[in-house]
């Protein structure tokens, strides 16, 4: 373990056909559905076994999880990340965290499960909110962004 290694799971539906910010029932399935993976993942880290391992130094890589919505324009992601630092050398770990010596990562188990069971139920319920969405409500019209000026940096 160099320099250590954080883990980072990243969840996308490509809506860039879409020339909007998704809002009302989309954004809230992505909310709710991002709430729900994050539960899913707290339940699957846990139940380790610490045999002769002091409590206080425990449960980091549990805690070390949060999420994101990114649901601007193009590709909309649910983003889940685990910082989690070692108690003593304070380096990220969680991409090394598996059940036993040699066994697949357990983040890649994440990704797998978020892949296989969570992701098609959340493409459904976008699919239908947008096509709910479509039938309520008057039509709106999005403008292109003309923008009339802009300040452009060139590093070289």
């Amino acid at each position: 373990m160099s320099d250590g290694v954080s883990v980072d799971v990243s969840t996308t539906i490509d809506l860039s056909h879409i020339d909007a910010r998704l809002s009302g029932a989309v954004l809230q399935v992505f909310e709710e559905s991002g709430r729900e993976m994050a539960n899913a993942i707290d339940k699957q880290w846990r139940g380790w076994k610490y045999k002769g391992r002091d409590m206080g130094t425990t449960g980091r890589s549990s805690a070390g999880w949060t999420h994101e919505i990114q649901a601007t324009e193009g590709a909309r992601v649910l983003i889940f990340l685990n910082k989690a630092k070692h108690y003593s050398s304070g380096k990220p770990y969680a991409a090394f965290v598996s059940r036993k010596k040699g066994a697949v990562e357990e983040w890649k188990i994440v990704q797998e499960n978020l892949t296989r069971d969570h992701l098609p139920r959340m493409v459904k319920a976008v699919i239908a909110a947008l096509a709910k969405g479509m039938t309520q409500g008057p039509s709106k019209q999005v403008r292109e962004n003309k923008q009339t000026a802009y300040t452009r940096l060139k590093i070289t």
